[in-house]
């Protein structure tokens, strides 16, 4: 009798822990604490259950017989394929949680930061320093170079997910972060809106008219990189001897607000299509480097954003619609040096 005690109990508060982990996880960013909490008790629970279950043989094989079983388990196999295809409101729910975490103030730690390595052995080395702000959430990126004209030079980072145009083909949308891992998911779904004035610039089109690139492209592996979570400094170079221009461009997913939700822009099909993510537009950063005036560092400034769904590659002035997108970023330094 001690013994079904300890495993009733067990149970009870492993299901509890796994309740509020399980809460925690929905709507704040990961947690490694919350991670591992909701693992160990999901093992716990897991030991608990098959104890309880020999326990309970007999019952369980009595409750067995008859339809009831396959009741059971036709409503298991329903709620698994809902999950697997995200049939509606279960899409509609993880979109909730996703957008909640993407609006989330993100607590600052400046004293962290990723460095990625590129290609480093042209003539100019070049690093991009950016600090994140509060609503910096797992963003698409785009670094590349301009003439003093405007003219498209050389990409020198993409994110992988918009490179490999893998953005949302074959997984979940509360799972798309994790999915730049993903080595052999295919698909062509890709975030149209992500990116426009990169890709625009860029000037390939595809069959469908759209400039975003798709799984079958062969971007090099040297100018693109893993979605990055955190503060930065990007090392990479150019041969690029003289004055460019040095653009950024950013976009979170999810972070819709009044002016970029559900209700606006009734007649752009692509907006709403799901080919996107309904949210604010992409933000633009630049900054002018001339080898020749004697500076080393350049403060890149917010200049404008992108189409809403990447319909053009125009550059819109205009923020006055933007809110959480212009507290993406703190600032962006670029340093540019001649290579020793």
């Amino acid at each position: 009798m001690t013994f079904r005690k300890i495993i009733s109990l067990s149970v009870g508060l492993s299901f509890m822990v796994l309740l509020i982990t399980g809460i925690l996880s929905y709507f704040n960013e990961y947690s490694r604490i919350t991670a591992t909490l909701h693992t160990v008790f999901g093992i716990l629970f897991t030991a608990g259950a098959v104890l309880h279950m020999r326990n309970n043989f007999r019952s369980i094989k009595m409750y067995s017989k008859g339809r009831i079983i396959l009741f059971v388990s036709l409503v298991a196999l329903m709620f698994i394929s809902a999950g697997y295809f995200q049939v509606e409101p279960l899409g509609s729910m993880m979109d909730f949680g996703a957008r909640s975490k993407a609006k989330a103030k993100k607590e600052l730690n400046l004293s962290e930061y990723e460095v990625i390595e590129m290609n480093g052995q042209k003539a100019i080395e070049l690093t991009i320093n950016l600090l994140r702000s509060e609503h910096y959430w797992h963003p698409q990126m785009a670094v590349w170079l301009e003439d003093d004209n405007g003219n498209y030079l050389e990409t020198l980072f993409v994110s992988k997910a918009t490179a490999k145009g893998l953005f949302f083909g074959g997984r979940s949308k509360d799972n798309f972060k994790e999915f730049d891992e993903a080595k052999d998911a295919v698909g062509d779904f890709r975030r149209v809106n992500a990116l426009p004035v990169w890709s625009h610039k860029r000037g390939v089109q595809y069959s469908d008219g759209m400039y975003v690139p798709t799984h079958r492209d062969d971007f090099p592996d040297a100018i693109t990189g893993e979605t990055i979570t955190d503060n930065f400094n990007l090392n990479t170079s150019t041969d690029r001897t003289t004055k460019f221009r040095v653009r950024v461009e950013l976009n979170v997913a999810f972070d819709d607000n009044e002016y970029y939700s559900e209700y606006d822009f009734p007649n752009d099909e692509v907006f709403h299509s799901g080919t996107g993510q309904l949210g604010q537009p992409s933000i633009i950063f630049e900054t002018m480097v001339d080898m020749e005036d004697g500076k080393q560092y350049y403060l890149m400034e917010l200049v404008g954003h992108g189409h809403q769904s990447g319909q053009t590659g125009e550059l819109f002035t205009d923020l006055s619609t933007l809110t959480t997108a212009k507290r993406i970023v703190e600032r962006i330094v670029v340093g540019a040096k001649k290579n020793t």
